[in-house]
């Protein structure tokens, strides 16, 4: 005789209904079962703990034995009949909409749910592909050359006297140190004002027009100069704004390079600049090997994204777009943002949307082409990438392992999205293009 009767419905989406009738034997062994173990916990004046009546525990305590034994009933059957129907819910989803119970009768519960959606792949085998190829010029080397020089540089007081238009170049060598206070629409907003910042005059990320607004400054000088942030700036209330700086010119300075010779070389831990020319190579040929990689992956996701349409869990999705949202949010305060003035565009939010459901998408497509190909994660594969990071340092072992046992759900992920993409690549149409010259212009 089967104890548990299930009937499921699909409903619009990724929704579930599940209507379950629990036989009354199963309900009266969970009543006795639950009546007993609340007598073993129970006390009463004229009774030892765990001695009292079972009648009067039914009597005395019927609202409390009620919900026990439903508990168990539900915690008793529910986990199996999704096992056994292999239905993957989503966390959180499950929602007991009816009940109907009485211990000498069959109960009956019914709950709605979200499921994974059901993905149909589309081939992820030959795909067109193009990849880039970046051979390592002179001109790269001299690039890291010249980083090294900045990076080891000194600044020094500048003799000059006020700020030109030469100083403002993507080449200049001249800092400036300033206070300043915003102000937008007339109105100061005081988690911005800040003091003695240094100012590299060659970088074009700051605001639209502040650069050009220094220049003809002097030292001790003040002025306010129109700017305008970039819609993309971290900082949520000044995204997009035009808004007055008010700037006092503390001092001129500029950055004095060192020669590469042989101390330098040395200090940088070289013996000598040949063996410095040879690491910069080794290391540009894995940043460009690594950036071709990169944009293969884009290319297949974007493919795999466009390809392949499928229904999402709604719940997922919004749980999704508040962990992003949640994220932004911090990075705003921890940049000394207010909550208050934490607030996204429609078009923000539109796009933080797309991204939420990007990935979501992306997640079910990669676990679909990791069951069909059956990709498993083996202690062989944790050991090799545990290998990469000893390699890097081999002193750090017990770190090591520990960062593996805390993180092994986000490391066994991301092994296991490299295997897919080795096998994407494997079975590709690559069509290879030497971007070489391009990258020279």
């Amino acid at each position: 005789m089967e104890l548990v009767k299930t009937e499921i419905k699909k409903l619009d989406g990724c929704k579930m209904k599940l209507n379950i009738e629990v036989d009354k034997k199963l309900v009266e062994k969970n009543y006795e079962e639950a009546a007993k173990e609340l007598q073993k916990e129970t006390e009463l004046t004229g009774f030892r703990k765990g001695f009292v009546p079972l009648e009067i525990i039914k009597k005395r305590f019927s609202e409390t034995l009620r919900e026990k034994t439903i508990n168990k009933i539900i915690n008793e059957t529910l986990h199996k009949i999704l096992e056994e129907k292999n239905i993957n819910y989503i966390a959180n989803t499950l929602k007991i909409e009816k009940l109907d119970f009485k211990e000498d009768k069959n109960m009956v519960y019914e709950l709605n749910l979200e499921v994974e959606p059901e993905v149909k792949l589309k081939s992820y085998k030959g795909l067109k592909l193009k990849k880039e190829i970046r051979q390592v010029t002179q001109k790269d080397i001299d690039k890291v050359l010249q980083e090294l020089k900045q990076n080891n540089a000194k600044l020094i007081i500048s003799e000059k006297t006020n700020i030109t238009k030469e100083d403002i170049n993507s080449d200049s060598k001249t800092f400036c140190v300033v206070n300043y206070k915003i102000f937008l629409e007339d109105k100061e907003l005081k988690n911005f004002e800040s003091k003695n910042i240094l100012i590299d005059l060659s970088k074009d990320n700051l605001p639209l027009g502040f650069k050009e607004g220094l220049v003809g400054m002097s030292k001790g000088e003040k002025k306010t100069i129109k700017v305008e942030f970039l819609s993309n700036f971290p900082q949520v209330e000044l995204m997009g704004k035009q808004v007055n700086m008010e700037v006092e010119l503390i001092e001129i300075k500029e950055k004095q390079l060192p020669e590469i010779n042989d101390d330098f070389v040395k200090n940088l831990g070289y013996k000598n600049k040949e063996e410095l020319i040879s690491a910069i190579k080794q290391s540009l040929r894995t940043e460009f090997d690594n950036e071709t990689n990169e944009k293969l992956k884009k290319q297949i996701y974007e493919i795999l994204l466009k390809e392949n349409n499928l229904v999402l869990p709604e719940t997922e999705v919004k749980q999704h777009y508040q962990e992003i949202l949640d994220y932004i949010k911090q990075e705003h305060l921890s940049r000394g943002g207010k909550e208050e003035e934490f607030k996204l565009k429609e078009e923000q939010q539109k796009n933080l949307l797309k991204k939420a459901e990007d990935e979501i998408k992306l997640k079910y497509i990669l676990k679909k082409i990791i069951k069909e190909e059956k990709i498993e994660i083996t202690k062989e594969l944790i050991e090799k990438e545990k290998g990469k990071y000893l390699a890097l340092y081999p002193t750090k072992e017990k770190e090591i392992n520990d960062y593996f046992e805390k993180n092994f759900d986000t490391i066994a992920s991301n092994i296991l999205e490299e295997k897919i993409f080795e096998l994407i690549i494997s079975n590709a149409k690559i069509k290879e293009v030497d971007i070489t010259e391009e990258q020279k212009n």
